[in-house]
């Protein structure tokens, strides 16, 4: 397996997904519960395959990833080439950017002077797949092409 296994509920979101791919495979309903009763190597083996598919097209379409602590926030946007980064430094508050009282600090706050903004760009070092994967099973949380914008169109 290339990736992690997706999650029970990333599973469920997907349900009608993986009956697709079980049909591509010529496995109905009737074949499945044959399987997972009788084959449960099996069963392993197709939620493997599925979750290295899914993770495979995810990771190759432009992405938007974040990564949140008390004091920082960083946002990318992984495009095919490169990788955009806006981060945000909170100074001298004690706010926890992690609850949701430090996030309505800083966007009430967000003009303030202990509110620090970074803009970087970088080509990736290796396989954007590999990096990008990296960075998720380091923390980093799918996020929303809106909410990279949004920053991005503040900073100008």
């Amino acid at each position: 397996m290339k990736y992690h296994r997706l999650t029970t509920a990333q599973f469920e979101a997907l349900h009608r997904e993986f009956a697709t791919y079980l049909a591509a495979l010529s496995i109905d309903k009737k074949s499945w519960d044959t399987i997972k009763a009788e084959q449960p190597d099996e069963v392993e083996k197709y939620l493997d395959q599925f979750s290295d598919l899914v993770w495979e097209d995810v990771l190759s379409k432009p992405l938007y990833l974040e990564h949140l602590s008390p004091n920082h926030f960083f946002i990318f946007e992984c495009l095919e080439s490169e990788m955009h980064l806006i981060a945000v430094k909170i100074n001298a508050v004690e706010k926890d950017l992690t609850t949701a009282e430090g996030w309505e600090w800083f966007l009430h706050h967000i003009h303030d002077e202990k509110v620090t903004f970074y803009r970087s760009t970088k080509s990736y070092d290796h396989d954007r797949k590999e990096e990008l994967y990296g960075m998720i099973l380091k923390g980093a949380q799918m996020s929303e092409e809106d909410r990279y914008k949004s920053i991005a169109d503040f900073l100008g």
